[in-house]
């Protein structure tokens, strides 16, 4: 019975409070962004610390791990904001009716502008998939969430592709899946590559990865 007023005794929150909470968990995790993206760029992600992150947010130490972990998290949670707008800019760039090199190329140019232009983040990034690839404990909200937007890439291709097959462009003896898991495997290796000079440079590298896949649409049988 006591438990029972007790429960009865309890406040309810309004929408309008919860509203209000719901804003300051955003504006939080938005200095906390700025945050860490101001840190990684100026004094490189290996030399920033959470701490400094926290102290320039102006929120707690404790507050920053509830919204990131650890700093992968927090180099994945501003990598995936910003990759989220270059997916649809992508997607939006591609014209079917053109030829497949041309498809593919719009489709990965947004890609190359935004590593080019960060490539503060795209190193450590780099790095940190390889880490995360080979880790035994389980990742992090925004680390689950960076590879979730890789189906959707495969997807994508996979519709360039099989629309290639249908018109003839593209040869029917090797499945849509397995050109697909190719192209996006001559990105990742020669991304990594590219991220490695001192200044990469967005034309340069994506005049690269169009050789490459315009020689894995030839092949390079007689």
């Amino acid at each position: 019975m006591q438990n029972e007023v007790t429960r009865n005794k309890m406040p309810t929150l309004s929408p309008k409070k919860i509203g209000l909470r719901e804003q300051g968990k955003r504006e939080r995790r938005r200095r906390i962004q700025a945050a860490a993206r101001r840190e990684f760029m100026e004094k490189g992600y290996d030399v920033a610390t959470t701490r400094d992150i926290a102290l320039q947010a102006e929120v707690g130490i404790g507050t920053l791990f509830t919204y990131a972990k650890d700093k992968r998290e927090l180099l994945m949670m501003i990598v995936n904001d910003d990759l989220d707008e270059v997916s649809e800019q992508a997607e939006q760039a591609l014209n079917l009716d053109q030829p497949l090199l041309e498809q593919i190329s719009a489709f990965f140019k947004p890609r190359y502008d935004y590593w080019a232009a960060h490539p503060a983040l795209g190193r450590p990034i780099v790095r940190e998939i390889v880490d995360v690839m080979g880790a035994t404990k389980e990742p992090g909200a925004e680390t689950v969430r960076f590879y979730e937007r890789r189906p959707r890439m495969i997807a994508v291709l996979q519709q360039i592709i099989d629309r290639g097959q249908r018109s003839g462009e593209v040869t029917k003896e090797a499945p849509v899946a397995l050109i697909a898991s190719l192209l996006i495997t001559i990105y990742l290796t020669e991304v990594r590559r590219w991220l490695t000079q001192e200044s990469p440079d967005a034309q340069e590298g994506l005049a690269r990865f169009r050789e490459l896949v315009a020689l894995a649409i030839r092949g390079v049988q007689r």
